[in-house]
């Protein structure tokens, strides 16, 4: 029986279904693509091959509450947990309602884009926070109204802390 996950991967909601396979292989469903998945563990380490349809690339995860920071070869992808187990049957829009947009790392905000009130479509640009040396702008994952703005530009914020919220449905 295949899992369904909805992901909010580099602040783009993803829905992925993950069914298990014969010898260790999975299959996995993204955006309406199919992929053959194995996880090939290095021996004497914490870390594996990903083979995706045959290819092989290395990688790491490392998981942090409802979290993950995945190293898939030289690129690094931080993925929040939204939702799992048999909740894409059930769901309506990708988003609906409230979305709660936490620090998808540890950084410093540089700049807000964004006021309470604004009105946003999915991929404008929110704000912009420095993290590992790099500026990583945050991205909408829905359009909707900015309802809240917890963030100034100069605040530190942990993974996870609450930057702002936007109501999907006023539009």
């Amino acid at each position: 029986m295949a899992k369904n996950y909805r992901l909010i991967v580099q602040q783009a909601l993803r829905e992925v279904s993950i069914e298990e396979a014969a010898d260790g292989r999975y299959l996995a469903d993204l955006d309406g693509k199919t992929y053959e998945l194995e996880l090939v563990p290095l021996e004497n380490s914490s870390l594996f091959r990903f083979r995706i349809d045959g290819q092989t690339t290395p990688l790491a995860i490392r998981r942090d509450g409802m979290s993950l920071d995945v190293f898939i070869g030289p690129d690094r992808f931080v993925a929040e947990i939204e939702r799992s187990a048999g909740l894409l049957s059930q769901s309506g829009p990708a988003i609906a309602g409230e979305i709660r947009l936490t620090a998808p790392m540890t950084g410093q905000v540089t700049e807000v884009l964004v006021a309470e009130g604004d009105l946003v479509s999915e991929g404008d640009g929110l704000l912009v926070m420095v993290a590992m040396k790099m500026n990583n702008e945050i991205r909408s994952p829905a359009s909707g109204k900015i309802t809240q703005v917890s963030v100034s530009p100069g605040d530190a914020v942990d993974q996870g802390d609450l930057m702002l919220v936007i109501d999907s449905e006023s539009t």
